[in-house]
Order: structure tokens, then C-alpha cells, then sequence
């Protein structure tokens, strides 16, 4: 077996370690409380609530975010949609004019005697 150098060799026997993880092994009563390493496992209980909150929290901002993209792009073709049938009304109308004009609404004489 050739010699590896310290840094290789922890790395190694890292990953070794965490290869052979065994959670049955690990929450076994007594070796969990007198000889297992409980601190990551306990800041990941301490910590879970908040770092499901904030993942959470940032999933919904995101999908309410792309939401009013979209409600706002449909509201600017909604509104386009309806000023081009405004429009194509109007140009319809203009062309029912009569040649003198529309003549103004009179509602009494316009003389006084």
C-alpha cells in the first residue's frame, strides 16, 4: 500500500466515515448520549423551524412575484385589447357622419322674444 500524503489521508477517512454512517447505530440509546457527536444533530433540530420558514418564505415570494408579472402583462393586453375595439368603434362612427357635421342638440328656440 503506498503512503498518501496527512491532507489525502483525512479526506479519506472522512469520507470513509461519512460512507459508513448508520443512523440505527447512532440513535442507539447509549452510544447517542455517551460517545455519538449530538451537536450538529441538535443545532439541525433547533434550526429546522426557521430554515423552513425562511425556504418557505422565499418560494412563495418568488411564485407571487412571477404572479404579478403576469397579471400585469395581462391587464396591459387587456386594456390595449379594449382601446383597439374603442378605436375601431370610433373610425366606424366617423364614417357615419354626414357631410355638414352632426348638427348640435337644441332643446328649446334659440331665439328669445
Amino acid at each position: 500500500m503506498a503512503i498518501m500524503p496527512p491532507e489525502r489521508n483525512c479526506v479519506f477517512h472522512g469520507a470513509l466515515q461519512v460512507t459508513s454512517f448508520s443512523p440505527g447505530k447512532y440513535f442507539e440509546e447509549k452510544y447517542f448520549w455517551e460517545k455519538a457527536n449530538v451537536g450538529p444533530f441538535f443545532l439541525f433540530l433547533f434550526f429546522a423551524p426557521s430554515l423552513y420558514r425562511s425556504f418557505k418564505d422565499y418560494y412563495w415570494t418568488q411564485q407571487l412575484r412571477k404572479l404579478s408579472t403576469e397579471e400585469i402583462i395581462s391587464d396591459r393586453y387587456e386594456w390595449l385589447r379594449l382601446n383597439m375595439l374603442q378605436d375601431e368603434v370610433e373610425a366606424c362612427l366617423l364614417t357615419q357622419v354626414p357631410e355638414g357635421g352632426i348638427k348640435p342638440l337644441e332643446l328649446g328656440p334659440s331665439k328669445v322674444e
